[in-house]
């Protein structure tokens, strides 16, 4: 197999505009929908943890400094550094803390979150999103995926923690769907099939919205 090099493979456009004939669009645009509202609460030096191309950064308009942290070489990267291994910044130090699609591939996940805690200000604010339910993906390093429950207990160490679904079961389910329908046709047979099935997932999830199946969750926590 070959070795995951964290290359993020979507364009930009996928993350920041997802269209309704993009076989991800019902993944991408509920993280997006969580990641707009609570940018606007995020003030001062924020760094964004394995943070690859910093496909958020343009929502975080309040930022006074964004310091963007990974373990790869990707172009604009600020600090090179293994966050299961330790943030390289002092106690106390960041207003806010973002990390989008991570802690699913740290086996040392906790550390990493724990790092997040002892790097924030008294006060400061984390938004951080992860799996419940997807496909592999980044192969071979996808270890884990997250209920509300474990984030919980991940996240106890602060005062406050608001953990959402990322969609319900009935828009995870066709997302699931609209996958498997990419993956077996080609683009100009799957599209129609995608846009369809992508209209159908958000109606689906408005009419029988459970949230006791999701793709992902936004965590928002305050220390």
């Amino acid at each position: 197999m070959k070795k995951w090099t964290g290359e993020i493979g979507r364009p930009l456009r996928v993350w920041q505009r997802p269209k309704l004939t993009d076989d991800i669009y019902l993944h991408f645009s509920e993280i997006l929908k969580k990641v707009k509202f609570y940018a606007p609460r995020f003030r001062g030096k924020i760094l964004d943890i394995g943070a690859g191309k910093s496909p958020y950064k343009k929502f975080f308009v309040n930022s006074e400094d964004y310091v963007k942290i990974d373990k790869f070489d990707y172009p604009g990267v600020d600090i090179k550094a293994d966050i299961e291994k330790g943030i390289p910044i002092k106690n106390n130090s960041v207003d806010g803390v973002v990390c989008f699609q991570v802690i699913e591939h740290l086996i040392g996940y906790k550390k990493a979150v724990d790092e997040i805690y002892r790097v924030l200000k008294n006060g400061g604010k984390c938004l951080l999103t992860t799996n419940m339910a997807v496909p592999l993906h980044g192969e071979p390093y996808d270890y884990f995926r997250f209920t509300k429950y474990s984030l919980r207990e991940i996240f106890k160490k602060f005062r406050y923690v608001e953990i959402k679904e990322n969609g319900g079961a009935a828009l995870s389910i066709v997302q699931l769907v609209v996958w498997g329908i990419s993956d077996a046709f080609p683009g100009i047979i799957a599209k129609p099939f995608i846009l369809l099935f992508n209209l159908f997932g958000k109606l689906a999830d408005k009419l029988f919205y459970n949230p006791v199946f999701t793709l992902n969750y936004s965590v928002f926590a305050i220390k």
